[in-house]
């Protein structure tokens, strides 16, 4: 299955309170963008890499590509929101004809490459495959701070990338969603379900953390200091 990866790197690192966009900063000596990039550009399983990055940031990203040996990748501006950043990848891709595309977050550097191929086989045409972490703690649902529900936390799971779905269906769901003015789309698999298709998912085999915060970055330092 020829299969493409969308890394998405667009944030400027608001929440993180930083002049240097989160997915910028180095994590054990390399970019956190770079590591996730180098999981699926190192995979066998993958055919192209692109990278979405915000277009005031396009230049040093390809600055750090070259330097890290990884400029075969290719890097597009991203958009406003997260969905437009995500429609730009998949559009820079129509020319490669693609059957699969994997969407991750840049900021997921811990993902790991060997479940790749897992993910490839279970994707079929109208079928996703999202990676999920269960949920250990009890959850509520509220409503001006009262609680209204507790829902059953074997039911529910933590969203996480990358996403895994047929190329084509999923250019045609972003296209549908932008020509329906739904533009603010956080999750992939939301407008997937939303026309039509089935999302299965898969536990993360490997800690598989979204680093957003200061405290992230810090525990996701420990991590790489504890693999060393």
């Amino acid at each position: 299955m020829k299969t493409g990866a969308i890394i998405v790197a667009g944030g400027t690192g608001r929440r993180m309170k930083s002049s240097l966009p989160k997915q910028f900063m180095t994590l054990g000596g390399k970019e956190m963008f770079v590591r996730s990039v180098e999981i699926f550009h190192g995979s066998d399983f993958v055919y192209s890499t692109v990278l979405v990055v915000h277009r005031d940031w396009i230049n040093k990203a390809k600055e750090i590509l070259l330097k890290r040996g990884l400029n075969s990748v290719m890097v597009v501006p991203g958009g406003e929101s997260r969905q437009e950043s995500v429609y730009k990848g998949l559009l820079s891709c129509r020319e490669v004809g693609l059957e699969a595309i994997m969407i991750h977050d840049a900021v997921r550097p811990f993902f790991s490459r060997s479940q790749i191929p897992e993910l490839l086989r279970l994707v079929a045409p109208g079928r996703g495959v999202v990676v999920t972490e269960g949920v250990n703690d009890t959850v509520y649902l509220v409503g001006n701070d009262e609680v209204l529900d507790v829902p059953d936390r074997n039911c529910l799971r933590l969203a996480e990338t990358p996403q895994t779905f047929p190329y084509d269906e999923m250019l045609e769901v972003h296209k549908r969603a932008v020509e329906e003015n739904i533009l603010s789309s956080t999750d992939d698999a939301q407008l997937f379900v939303r026309s039509g298709g089935q999302v299965i998912t898969v536990n993360s085999i490997a800690p598989n953390p979204k680093i957003t915060t200061a405290f992230d970055f810090d525990m996701a330092e420990l991590l790489i200091n504890k693999g060393s």
